[in-house]
């Protein structure tokens, strides 16, 4: 019976080569869910499972990424963690601009749920501190792929120095935001910095 299901399945999942990923790690139930719940503006209706891809723009970390955001509401939280989960262990294939969106997902994601899940904050910082020790080689990628753009916000800086305001290490706080500054993210650092300065 699996072997009949393996044929079946084509679009980004089989392009990918996640079959085996896709059929033991959700229900039936759980990827009807996820295959009527991923539509985003111009895909093809059940473009996971159906359909010839020739070229797939970005890689399967990329795919994963965006799929787990579909799933930020807190009763669907576990199909976005499995979904980052193999997005992660994809990712030393993957590009760096698309390691860069994955640890911005991961943040987004378990910060969402640290009042919920005991290790979702630990998992947030994780990935903060992951897409940093990333960020000199994101930049270099992102002004080589749009030279005329600035840099984008980058969320692992922010969201890290949000937390550990919170924690009371205001000091570190303000270092995270003049990295930032330094390697030309944008975002309202200077404001931030004025803000945990006035805390010390």
């Amino acid at each position: 019976m699996l072997n009949f299901l393996k044929k079946k399945i084509s679009g980004e999942i089989g392009y990918y080569g996640l079959t085996d990923w896709w059929l033991s790690n959700f229900t039936e139930s759980e990827r009807r869910e996820i295959i009527e719940t991923f539509q985003p503006l111009g895909y093809p209706k059940n473009g996971l499972v159906e359909g010839d891809i020739h070229a797939a723009d970005g890689s399967a970390t990329q795919l994963l990424s965006a799929l787990a955001g579909w799933f930020k509401k807190e009763p669907k939280r576990t199909l976005a963690y499995r979904m980052l989960e193999k997005a992660e262990e994809l990712s030393s294939e993957a590009p760096v601009i698309d390691r860069h969106f994955l640890f911005q997902a991961e943040i987004e994601i378990y910060y969402r749920f640290r009042n919920v899940d005991d290790f979702a904050l630990a998992k947030a910082v994780e990935a903060c501190e992951k897409q940093i020790a990333l960020s000199v080689a994101a930049a270099k990628a992102f002004k080589k792929e749009y030279p005329d753009s600035e840099l984008p916000a980058h969320v692992g800086y922010q969201q890290l120095a949000i937390i550990r305001d919170k924690q009371g290490n205001v000091e570190e706080a303000i270092r995270i935001c003049e990295k930032a500054i330094e390697q030309g993210w944008c975002g309202n650092w200077e404001d931030r910095i004025k803000r945990y300065r006035r805390k010390l």
